[in-house]
C-alpha cells in the first residue's frame, strides 16, 4: 500500500523524530510530509537526507525559530495538506498531526504522543514561555487556546484507529478525546549502553531545560543535599538555572550521544521530575544499568520498577526528592545494574519492530 506519514516539526532530533526514523526502517516507501523541515538540524542523524515534503508554513522567515508561536495557524496548515494519492495515513502527533485530513477510501492510523500539551495540560507554561501572560494577550492567548481545544477535539474523530505511547498518554486520550487507544511503547536504543562495573558517585540528570522539567527544583534539593548532581541539556532557563545552581551542580549544555551514554553507564542514579508522555531518557539510563530516581507520574510510573530498579517519590517539590535522594543513598547497594538493564529491554527497537509491524499488517490487511 502506498503510505503517508505526517509529522509535525521536523526541526530536531528529539523523541519523536527517533520514533519516526524507526517506523521509516519498516516502512522506507513511505513519503514523508511535516509542517515544517530544518534539514541543517538533521544532518548526522538517521533522518538526514529524508525527502519531506513540506505545509505553507516552511515559506515563512525564520519559521525554525518562530513554530512554536504560530500553533494558532498549526490546525489550517495541517489540514491543507493534499494525501489523496495515498492508500493509508499514518500520522505521528503532539500537537495537530492527527488532524490531517483523509478520504473515506484512506485508512487513518494516528499514532498519539499526547493531546495538544499547550492547550491542555500545559497552557500555563507555553504561555509564559512565550510571554503571553500579560493581561491583555494573555487573555486574547487564553481564548485562542480554547479554540484550538475545541478544534482538537473534533480533529480526533477523523483517525480510524489510535495508538498511544504509553498508558499514561491513552488515558489522557480518553479524557481530551472520548477514545479508547491502544498502547505500543516507542522504540529506545538500549544496545548503545554499556554498565560500568563500578558506578561514580554523581548523580544525573538529561533534559531540555523548559518550565515543566522542573529543573529549578531538582537543583534546589541538590542545593540542599550537597551531593554532586550533572545536568546536561539547553533551553531557555539555562541562564537562571546556571544562577541558581551551587558549586556541587554542573550544568554541562548540550552534549553529543556519546558524552551522554557515557555519563549514564556511570552515573550514581538518574533524577527526574517532569510530568513524562513516556519518557525515553528514563529508559536510556535504565538500559545503562542506572537507577531512576522520578517523580511518579507519567510514563516514570511505567518505566521505573519501584524499589527494584530505581524510587518514585509523591510530591514534585524539593524536599520530595531530597528526601528520596536520602532514602537511596541508604540503599544504593541493594540497586543491582542488571535489573535495571533487563529492565530497560522491554523498551528495544526489536520489541518495538514486532509489535508495530504486527499490527500495522493487522490494520492495513483487514
Amino acid at each position: 500500500m502506498k503510505l503517508a506519514i505526517v509529522h509535525e516539526w521536523l526541526n530536531i532530533y528529539g523523541g519523536a523524530e527517533r520514533l519516526l526514523a524507526e517506523i521509516l526502517c519498516l516502512q522506507p516507501n513511505a513519503q514523508v510530509h511535516a509542517l515544517i523541515h530544518n534539514e541543517d538540524n538533521l544532518r548526522g542523524t538517521s533522518l538526514e537526507g529524508v525527502d519531506v515534503r513540506t505545509s505553507f508554513l516552511q515559506k515563512i522567515p525564520r519559521v525554525e525559530h518562530l513554530y512554536r508561536g504560530l500553533l494558532p495557524l498549526m490546525p489550517l496548515a495541517i489540514e491543507s495538506m493534499d494525501l489523496r494519492g495515498y492508500d493509508a495515513v499514518l500520522s505521528i502527533s503532539h500537537a495537530v498531526a492527527h488532524g490531517v485530513k483523509t478520504t473515506e477510501q484512506q485508512i487513518h492510523i494516528s499514532y498519539v504522543c499526547t493531546p495538544m500539551r499547550y492547550a491542555w495540560h500545559l497552557q500555563e507554561d507555553y504561555l509564559h514561555l512565550h510571554r503571553l501572560n500579560k493581561p491583555l494577550i494573555g487573555a486574547a492567548a487564553r481564548v485562542t487556546l480554547g479554540l484550538l481545544r475545541r478544534w482538537d477535539r473534533a480533529a480526533a474523530t477523523r483517525a480510524d484507529h489510535l495508538l498511544a505511547i504509553s498508558h499514561w498518554t491513552a488515558e489522557r486520550i480518553k479524557q481530551a478525546w472520548g477514545r479508547e487507544s491502544k498502547v505500543i511503547y516507542p522504540p529506545v536504543d538500549v544496545d548503545r549502553f554499556n554498565p560500568a562495573k563500578e558506578r561514580d558517585s554523581f548523580y544525573l540528570l538529561v533534559s531540555r531545560l523548559v518550565p515543566y522539567k522542573m529543573t529549578a527544583e531538582i537543583i534546589r534539593a541538590f542545593n540542599q543535599s550537597k551531593l554532586p548532581l550533572i545536568i546536561v541539556g539547553d533551553g531557555p532557563e539555562m541562564s537562571r538555572l546556571q544562577k541558581l545552581a551551587n558549586e556541587n551542580i554542573q550544568l554541562l549544555g548540550h552534549q553529543p550521544d556519546e558524552v551522554v551514554t557515557d555519563l549514564m553507564n556511570r552515573a550514581k542514579a538518574f533524577i527526574y521530575m517532569a510530568v513524562e508522555d513516556f519518557g525515553i531518557a528514563m529508559v536510556e539510563a535504565q538500559a545503562a544499568g542506572c537507577p531512576v530516581i522520578a517523580y511518579a507520574r507519567g510514563g516514570a510510573a511505567e518505566i521505573v520498577r519501584e524499589g527494584e530498579t530505581g524510587f518514585l517519590y509523591r510530591e514534585q517539590t524539593a524536599s520530595s526528592l531530597v528526601e528520596a535522594v536520602t532514602q537511596f543513598e541508604r540503599r544504593a547497594k541493594s540497586f543491582h545494574s542488571q535489573a535495571a538493564r533487563e529492565n530497560a529491554l522491554r523498551f528495544s527497537s526489536s520489541q518495538f519492530q514486532n509489535e508495530f509491524s504486527e499490527y500495522m499488517k493487522a490494520v492495513l490487511e483487514s
